[in-house]
């Protein structure tokens, strides 16, 4: 050892030789073309340019066949995958006019952990929109990546995965009301 170095106790020489185990799901080394900024914010935009349910259905179908790459095993879990994240952009999203967005808003706020005050309302929106792509990609990549279990149990591990990441606020909704988004509903 270097005299200019000061000892190393045992303690210090512990968190030193300290190498954790990840458990990165296949592929984790390449980013998807999602995850890139431009691909995030480009579907970003597309979830806000949809006005209506059969508008929102083509974006999350693309999200989730985008986030299943070239993986063909998994496509019976595409369509749980889709309807799942078609039931949860309709609480983030005003597709309909029977809540007001700034409502919407704040509740998506809350959901993601964001803190939206001094941005304008379109920053806002693009920030919940991006929120939830990010969620979006999360959840069908842990569901995808769980191909071989039973589809349900799949879905729902990859949905509380990537929800304890990018949406706090709803495990807390979901322990306080128990009503998780299931493929089933």
């Amino acid at each position: 050892m270097p005299a200019f170095l000061p000892p190393v106790s045992p303690g210090d020489r512990r968190l030193i030789d300290y190498r954790p185990e990840l458990e990165l799901p296949a592929g984790a080394a390449t980013a998807s073309p999602v995850r890139d900024e431009y691909g995030e914010m480009d579907f970003a935009a597309r979830l806000l340019e949809a006005r209506s349910a059969e508008e929102l259905r083509p974006v999350l179908r693309d999200l989730a066949n985008r986030a299943a790459g070239d993986r063909e095993a998994v496509a019976a879990l595409r369509d749980p995958v889709v309807r799942v994240l078609d039931r949860a952009a309709r609480l983030v999203f005003p597709l309909d006019a029977t809540r007001a967005p700034a409502d919407l808003k704040r509740k998506a706020a809350g959901i993601f952990g964001l803190e939206l005050e001094g941005l304008s309302p379109e920053d806002k929106e693009f920030e919940v929109a991006r929120r939830f792509v990010r969620l979006a990609t999360d959840a069908s990549e842990a569901a995808l990546a769980r191909a071989g279990r039973a589809p349900e149990a799949a879905l729902q591990q990859g949905l509380v995965q990537a929800a304890r990441r990018n949406a706090p606020g709803l495990l807390r909704q979901r322990a306080a009301a128990d009503a998780w988004p299931t493929a089933g509903q």
